[in-house]
């Protein structure tokens, strides 16, 4: 059985427990589920030469490709001096958040909520940002219907000994993308185990 850990985040005190890795995308639940992307367009911009629009259709090309089909929706967090419409007009939800903790803890609000609105439905939940695993290391994944999916900047964050945050940190994703790929219509990247985080001396 896993072990329980309590986190503190501000005043909140949230229990956290870890199971097993999500099930993979080529069950039908999945395939047919609905899919919501919550984008911090701070750490991973739109890349030159595209707009919101193509994001957003690429994404879903991305995502039609690995063998999801069904309604894709996008959150988006941050970008506070954007043009008014620039993301509404492609079908993308914004909230412009500029400070990380205010983008993240946003995310967290949107990510619980749609985790509660649908509790009882199969659905994909793809995390787009910097700090993916600090956003859901909140969960409780156990007896879940979600199966979460990460897509990364290229040169991710690193802490003074040089691995990746989160490294010690079970990855719970079913499919993990780089950002400029996903945001080009790629497909994710292959999964590879993490070596145990050392400290340098």
């Amino acid at each position: 059985m896993p072990t329980p850990t309590s986190l503190i985040m501000g005043k909140m005190i949230i229990t956290m427990t870890l199971s097993q890795r999500m099930p993979s995308v080529t069950t039908a639940s999945y395939a047919e589920a609905k899919t919501v992307v919550f984008w911090d367009v701070d750490e991973c911009p739109i890349p030159e030469d595209l707009d919101p629009q193509c994001v957003y259709q690429n994404i879903r090309t991305a995502l039609a490709n690995k063998g999801y089909h069904g309604e894709v929706s996008i959150m988006a967090f941050g970008d506070r001096n954007q043009i008014p419409g620039y993301y509404e007009s492609a079908g993308i939800q914004i909230f412009p958040k500029g400070d990380k903790y205010d983008r993240i803890g946003q995310m967290q609000l949107e990510f619980f909520g749609w985790m509660r609105d649908n509790s009882c439905e199969y659905t994909n939940m793809m995390v787009v940002t910097r700090s993916a695993m600090e956003l859901v290391s909140y969960l409780e994944y156990k007896n879940t219907h979600h199966n979460i999916l990460f897509a990364n900047p290229l040169y991710p964050q690193t802490k003074a000994c040089g691995c990746k945050f989160g490294a010690r940190q079970e990855d719970p994703s079913a499919e993990t993308w780089v950002w400029e790929t996903l945001a080009l219509g790629g497909d994710p990247s292959i999964k590879t185990v993490e070596e145990p985080c050392r400290y340098r001396e």
